[in-house]
């Protein structure tokens, strides 16, 4: 019972953290961005106990994801999440493919024959997809999910660096502009390491590692919370340099919600005076400027 009392309360205090990111002026600052949003039945789940229980602050929704739908229902449930579109070129998981959200022979150089969304970067840009067609097929996700009653909030990638392509970096900072929405990593923010190919037992020890090194500014952690179930456990990368040869995609997602929800990271937040924010606060903080 004194165990979960703690917890209770720390969870409140991280709470009041995120709460009063806009009044901050110095110190440190962080953002925890969750990604993956609708990629399987389980995030929807690992995502609702890593922002109400946990310390999550945002989350990136995959338009074109197999559980898209659930999602978006999530997010009309929880009006007060701080959520982003994940915008999506690729969908890198074997035996379970992902189509574009346009009818796919209007996006040609984005697909195979098939229709699908090519499996890994490399891949992509190989067909030297054009740039007309990477924005329309952005624009037709970011549409939908205002269309299914999603408050969007920022906008970021999934997997593919778009801003690396020639004339990228432009277009998403024009979508940004256009729907009056600040672009992850180009908010000034600075990374943080992150956690993601930590092993699995070490996840939380390495975030309260990663947190502790953090000085004055404005911090993104991008982390992707899952659980350990079937469905995520089958997940394994088609690009062989991505594969996690250590857990598998299941118990590392699993890990990752465990830290975010873990006393220990709740801790030294509250110990480094760390502020939880999101992209709603410095969006406000920057249109006051």
């Amino acid at each position: 019972m004194k165990q979960w009392i703690r917890r209770a309360a720390l969870g409140v205090l991280c709470m009041l953290a995120l709460s009063a990111g806009a009044r901050a002026e110095d110190g440190i600052r962080l953002i925890i961005r969750g990604d993956d949003l609708g990629m399987t039945e389980g995030s929807l789940e690992a995502f609702e106990q890593a922002i109400n229980n946990g310390v999550l602050t945002c989350a990136s929704v995959l338009v074109p994801s197999p559980w898209f739908e659930g999602a978006a229902e999530l997010c009309r449930k929880n009006p007060g999440w701080c959520v982003g579109i994940h915008l999506t070129l690729v969908g890198e998981w074997r035996g379970n493919r992902w189509r574009p959200v346009l009818p796919w022979d209007k996006v040609p150089s984005l697909v195979d024959e098939n229709g699908y969304l090519y499996t890994y970067p490399k891949e992509l840009y190989a067909h030297n997809p054009k740039l007309d067609e990477i924005e329309a097929e952005l624009r037709a996700q970011i549409e939908l999910a205002k269309k299914k009653g999603i408050t969007i909030s920022y906008l970021d990638n999934h997997y593919l660096a778009v801003e690396k392509y020639p004339g990228g970096l432009d277009l998403l900072m024009k979508l940004g502009s256009e729907y009056n929405v600040p672009v992850s990593q180009y908010a000034g923010e600075q990374i943080c390491r992150g956690i993601y190919d930590v092993p699995v037992d070490r996840k939380t020890m390495s975030a309260v590692e990663m947190l502790n090194e953090l000085g004055p500014g404005l911090w993104l952690w991008y982390c992707h919370p899952g659980i350990e179930s079937p469905e995520q456990n089958a997940l394994i990368h088609t690009s062989p340099e991505d594969i996690f040869i250590e857990g598998g995609v299941g118990p590392h997602r699993a890990a990752v919600l465990k830290a975010l929800m873990s006393i220990e990271v709740k801790s030294v937040i509250l110990k480094k005076g760390i502020i939880l924010t999101d992209y709603r606060e410095v969006w406000k903080e920057r249109k006051k400027r």
